[in-house]
């Protein structure tokens, strides 16, 4: 009743009520309709042929249509005449409906009558919109038990005591400002509450759609271009200096498990020393980026050798699968940290600043482990023939 929707008319809708009685009419219930159209009506109805009526009940929606939107290319005799008959229902419904409506206008319009109060002031004043719609006169009021979810919530069981101490039953009714100024406020205190949740809400999701658009348009970039390879190449230099920095910025066994795993990149040995004791990172970097292109040209070489062309599904594949998987997993954990976050409001930390750092972390994990397996795999890509 609240909601958004066609008007309440008063008197009723003559166009709904024409379509109802046509409908009847094709149904075969003619006989049972004499106390509701005329026989001018009926006798329209009984002009029509056998073949005419079973076109019409088979055609009745297409045919409704053309004649509801009052086309002027009509050629067909029985269309014709369905287009007289449901213009003549129409008219009388129009007197009929016209007759109705002065006599509620007579008694004030439409009433609303309101068993209970919503937690929103929009949605009760909505309702009492009802009643007046189009400029015609109408009224609304209000029932109300103390037992309702909302006046319990705000001081309706105080009325209740207040009401058997003085003496009255239960079928006493009360109107009184006060309790409409008390409920009015209890409302406010609801909305303002889904207002603060929705708004926190609103700040929690925006750190994540700043996340998504950029994996989104990342995926858009790949699908668009016809060659990833210089994409490729950017992913393994920027793995390159992301593992060469954090090498050299410890000296503890992490880095010799680093340096493996820099071995284990480009399956090829290189010397511990040379990565760890090397002075000036730019030029490991240099270095392990040229073994890279090497390597990835003799790849590209062995597989356009087999078939033209798949190094660079290869390259697509790999990327748009990494990228959904680790969005996949980035989703799951964000997930986890929203339910725990509030705790560090205990630790006298906002928690939605917490969030945001914490999230921003790992998108920065998520992103650089992308990068990681691509490199890993397009370097192991190997093409089985049985």
């Amino acid at each position: 009743m609240a909601g958004r929707g066609t008007d309440i008319v008063l008197g009723g809708n003559p166009n709904v009520f024409a379509v109802s009685i046509l409908r009847d009419i094709f149904s075969n219930k003619i006989d049972g309709l004499t106390s509701t159209v005329d026989n001018n009506i009926e006798k329209l109805y009984r002009s029509l042929d056998d073949n005419e009526i079973q076109e019409l009940k088979e055609n009745f929606e297409e045919t409704l249509t053309i004649v509801s939107n009052n086309a002027n290319t009509i050629d067909k005799p029985s269309v014709i005449k369905f287009k007289e008959l449901y213009f003549k229902i129409l008219s009388e419904m129009e007197t009929k409906t016209a007759s109705d409506k002065s006599k509620v206008l007579s008694l004030g319009g439409l009433h609303v009558i309101g068993t209970e109060r919503h937690e929103s002031r929009r949605i009760d004043n909505q309702l009492r919109g009802r009643s007046g719609r189009q400029g015609d006169p109408g009224s609304s009021r209000f029932f109300l038990s103390l037992e309702d979810k909302l006046l319990r919530l705000f001081g309706g069981d105080k009325v209740l005591d207040i009401m058997q101490n003085v003496g009255f039953d239960d079928a006493t009714p009360i109107q009184s400002p006060l309790l409409n100024n008390s409920l009015e406020s209890a409302q406010k205190k609801v909305e303002a509450y889904y207002f603060d949740t929705r708004k926190q809400l609103f700040e929690y999701d925006q750190a994540l759609t700043m996340q998504r658009n950029g994996i989104y348009e990342e995926r858009k970039r790949i699908l668009q271009r016809n060659n990833l390879r210089c994409w490729i190449l950017e992913y393994a230099e920027r793995t390159l200096y992301d593992l060469i920095i954090y090498i050299n910025e410890r000296e503890d066994k992490n880095a010799i498990l680093l340096t493996l795993k820099i071995q284990e990149l480009f399956g090829t040995p290189f010397k511990f020393d040379f990565i760890l004791n090397n002075e000036n990172p730019n030029q490991s970097i240099l270095f392990f980026q040229q073994q890279f292109q090497i390597g990835y040209t003799l790849k590209e070489v062995e597989m356009e050798a087999i078939e033209p062309g798949l190094i660079r599904e290869l390259e697509r594949s790999f990327l748009l699968q990494q990228i959904d998987n680790s969005w996949k997993e980035h989703l799951q954990k964000i997930s986890l940290l929203r339910e725990s976050i509030r705790w560090r409001a205990y630790g006298q930390k906002d928690p939605l600043t917490e969030y945001k750092k914490e999230a921003y972390n790992f998108f920065v994990i998520t992103m650089t482990r992308i990068r990681h397996r691509v490199v890993y795999f397009i370097l192991r890509a190997k093409l089985v023939i049985e």
